[in-house]
């Protein structure tokens, strides 16, 4: 969806490798030579040739130059080179159709791309080379964004070697805007395609950014969870939007949704536009999970509407692994905490039960400042306390 998803009054009052890069050439190096003129007899001066500056190339949307990287990285232990390119053809040009308002539409054009893998080892031997091209993601990141969007470079995320993937995100942009989408692509050790799943958009959706969990065992994305030996484990749900997900550990994730199926409404204003109108029913049933990875089952479910929505959804929050806590900030109630191992009951801290930040720190307390979508916070979490002891500051609103 290119529009930015307008909420609903309802919906405001639930709360809405290290790598290492080269330049490499296949030119040959020309030997130097030393060359001495004979000499001369001398001229007069030449008149200065008019100055004149290089023709600069054409500013066509969508179309950019070729791009390219070489990283080294190590997979099971043995180095190998990673050489990823991305390139337009101008010759081939692409079309498509976006629903601009409800029921209105527009057709938009752009060119082909074409982003290639190759895989080497340390002594140059090519294990494999992938191309593919770009209009192969319009499916996943939106065919209208992927039309418009210049080839840009893959960005290697990391290998799983439970999944046997090597794991690439690509990002694809409307010219001189904010809309955007991102495709998660999953190659095997042979170059061939594992899978395509959607990543993190710029311009909107919930806040998941792809990545591998603690061990590299399984995978996150903006829709779903890819675990060896198992079907991928999906977000979606009928009756609400996925707000984020997160991991918080090897075996358990995190998955809060806000109440209400997004649809087409009618602003006061006369605009016309998405929202969610969430029943009183969904507001009142939980909209956070603690779930198993493997097994899917839900082990703990509970209320919390401390997220917003700006450029996509916000869940402010921090983690601290010497608390072996997950911590939820809504600025309005206080804090909630999860074990990591999610087994335990998630504990609401109320502002009213925390001390405020009064100098000077503890040495066992870390300090950790985060933003709500109206309010700058610093707390401080004492981490010598079995039981949960936080102070806290308001920096800034």
């Amino acid at each position: 969806m290119r529009n930015l998803v307008a909420v609903g009054l309802l919906a405001l009052l639930a709360g809405c490798e290290q790598k290492l890069h080269s330049t490499r050439s296949d030119a040959r190096a020309m030997p130097s030579v030393a060359v001495v003129p004979a000499p001369l007899p001398a001229l007069p001066p030449a008149a200065p040739p008019p100055s004149a500056r290089p023709k600069p190339p054409p500013e066509i949307p969508g179309w950019a130059p070729p791009v390219s990287a070489d990283t080294l990285v190590l997979l099971n232990g043995q180095p190998y080179h990673l050489l990823l390119a991305a390139e337009t053809d101008s010759t081939h040009r692409l079309t498509a159709t976006y629903e601009e308002t409800p029921g209105h539409f527009r057709r938009v054009r752009g060119f082909e791309g074409y982003y290639t893998v190759t895989l080497r080892e340390k002594n140059g031997r090519q294990v494999f080379s992938r191309k593919l091209r770009k209009a192969a993601f319009s499916k996943k990141a939106g065919a209208d964004i992927v039309t418009e969007s210049e080839a840009y470079l893959p960005q290697f995320l990391g290998y799983s070697r439970a999944l046997g993937a090597l794991i690439f995100t690509l990002d694809f942009m409307v010219p001189d805007s904010d809309v955007g989408g991102q495709v998660v692509l999953l190659l095997d050790l042979a170059g061939n395609v594992l899978r395509l799943s959607e990543g993190r958009g710029p311009g909107g959706g919930p806040e998941c950014e792809p990545t591998l969990s603690p061990s590299g065992s399984a995978l996150l994305t903006a829709s779903e969870i890819i675990r060896p030996g198992r079907p991928a484990m999906r977000f979606e749900r009928p009756d609400a939007e996925l707000v984020g997900a997160s991991f918080l550990s090897d075996s358990t994730v995190l998955v809060v949704y806000a109440p209400g199926k997004s649809h087409p409404i009618r602003f006061a204003d006369g605009m016309e536009g998405y929202g969610r109108t969430p029943t009183v029913q969904q507001l009142r049933a939980p909209n956070a999970f603690v779930r198993n990875i493997r097994t899917g089952r839900v082990l703990r479910r509970f209320h919390y509407h401390g997220f917003y929505e700006e450029m996509g959804y916000t869940i402010p929050g921090f983690l601290l692994r010497a608390t072996t806590t997950h911590y939820l900030l809504d600025d309005k109630r206080g804090l909630y905490l999860l074990p990591l191992g999610g087994t335990g009951v998630p504990v609401e801290m109320r502002f009213a039960t925390m001390p405020r930040f009064t100098p000077p720190k503890r040495l066992a307390e870390v300090r950790v400042e985060i933003n709500s979508a109206e309010t700058t916070f610093a707390f401080y979490v004492d981490t010598s306390s079995v039981q949960p002891r936080i102070r806290y500051q308001r920096l800034a609103e």
